[in-house]
């Protein structure tokens, strides 16, 4: 059957929610400086196998991934004598928030001995799911603006005419982690324990709808 429907209402309704992470990447930036592209491939190794050294008591020694090894030469401004090479590689270590300790694991990078910059951070694994969730809510929201402009306008809601799903596209990964000193001994001795604990991630997404009035 035709629809004989000729005008339409158009809202849109925007929903969002808080989300525990539910995984963990730790990033490793391996970097320095040497004689030789021997020394620097030298001095990469020997600072992975303590990374990995580090991990193995977690069983993630075998889940560190490292990518894009690069040495390059440092010359003279003229570049006609080289002064040494630098290198630099990335390496990462994702797993399950819930399946380790993470605290446990970050005070294990940092006291390994590798010359290493460290970051962690916190995201979702499965983001559409966190997403489909507040789908139904976004709707019916969408929905309730409709039945209120035809309510005001003294029409009545027909079908639905064209709605659409518009997905938040930011990388959750983003989670802020809180870094703070405690545990410090009275005297004012010893090092300060680093506390690190994710926070909840913000998941939004909105819809778009018409629908036909009569």
């Amino acid at each position: 059957m035709a629809n004989t429907n000729s005008g339409y209402i158009s809202v849109g309704a925007s929903v969002e929610d808080k989300v525990m992470p539910d995984r963990v990447t730790f990033k490793i930036c391996f970097e320095g400086s040497k004689r030789t592209k021997d020394e620097c491939l030298a001095g990469y190794n020997a600072d992975r196998a303590r990374i990995a050294k580090a991990l193995a008591p977690f069983g993630l020694d075998k889940e560190l991934a490292c990518k894009r090894y690069s040495c390059y030469s440092r010359t003279t401004r003229k570049k006609n004598t080289v002064l040494g090479y630098s290198y630099y590689a990335h390496g990462s270590i994702e797993t399950d928030l819930a399946s380790v300790d993470h605290a446990a694991v970050w005070q294990a990078l940092n006291t390994c001995g590798a010359r290493a910059d460290m970051d962690v951070s916190f995201g979702i694994k499965d983001r559409r799911a966190a997403e489909d969730v507040l789908i139904a809510k976004a709707v019916g929201q969408a929905r309730a603006n409709a039945q209120a402009l035809a309510d005001a306008s003294g029409v009545k809601l027909a079908g639905v005419k064209r709605i659409s799903y518009n997905s938040d596209s930011r990388d959750y990964d983003w989670c802020v982690c809180e870094a703070a000193p405690a545990g410090v001994p009275d005297d004012g001795e010893g090092d300060e324990k680093t506390v690190i604990e994710p926070e909840p991630v913000k998941v939004s997404c909105s819809v778009d709808a018409e629908w036909w009035i009569e």
